[in-house]
């Protein structure tokens, strides 16, 4: 696949994976509370389960492209891995930004926030992709950090990190599954 395909893509993409990440957030719940849809939708209001819906329609997208042909492009991995990190930055940032503002979360502008932030992802990786020159040494250490972000994405839904900032949820001041108003614990963990 030639690059100013990937590049094509990579821009047609930022509405579905918006209205993907979009609907991500309902699904632990349309599943009624599936542990393996727990892992890539959100289970609660914290930040974290946020950025989890941002993060998986990105890297499914990026896996697409890849085996498509990115893997003929040394800069497709920092590309991508720079993208998938600008996703929580620029939520945390955008999202502070406008609650200093308005003292309060306002749905229509958590929306439009979350649209932004896809559109800044695709953009950086665009821009990476075409523009870097990369080496190996660049390819390993992005992929150590891809990888990094991958398992933290994986595990922190079932075993968050006790940190108040990202993870709990402000509804229910929990963390996790845990966090989420009906999901119930199955018995063999309530025992252990």
């Amino acid at each position: 696949m030639a690059i100013e395909t990937i590049v094509s893509i990579s821009w047609w993409m930022i509405l579905p994976l918006s209205i993907i990440g979009s609907l991500l957030h309902f699904v632990f719940d349309w599943t009624r509370h599936n542990r393996i849809a727990a892992i890539f939708s959100a289970v609660n209001e914290s930040y974290w389960e946020h950025i989890k819906i941002a993060i998986w329609p990105t890297v499914l997208l990026q896996i697409v492209l890849f085996a498509a042909g990115g893997y003929q492009y040394l800069s497709f991995i920092p590309a991508a891995t720079i993208a998938l990190y600008s996703l929580p930055v620029s939520m945390l940032g955008i999202v502070f930004l406008y609650k200093s503002i308005t003292k309060r979360n306002i749905l229509w502008l958590d929306i439009a926030s979350f649209f932004v932030i896809i559109a800044v992802a695709q953009t950086l990786f665009v821009l990476v992709l075409e523009q870097l020159d990369a080496s190996w040494v660049t390819v390993v250490l992005a992929g150590f950090f891809l990888v990094g972000l991958l398992i933290a994405s994986l595990r922190f839904t079932l075993r968050p990190p006790n940190e108040p900032d990202a993870f709990i949820d402000p509804l229910t001041q929990k963390y996790g599954l845990h966090a989420h108003p009906d999901y119930q614990i199955p018995n063999e963990q309530q025992r252990g």
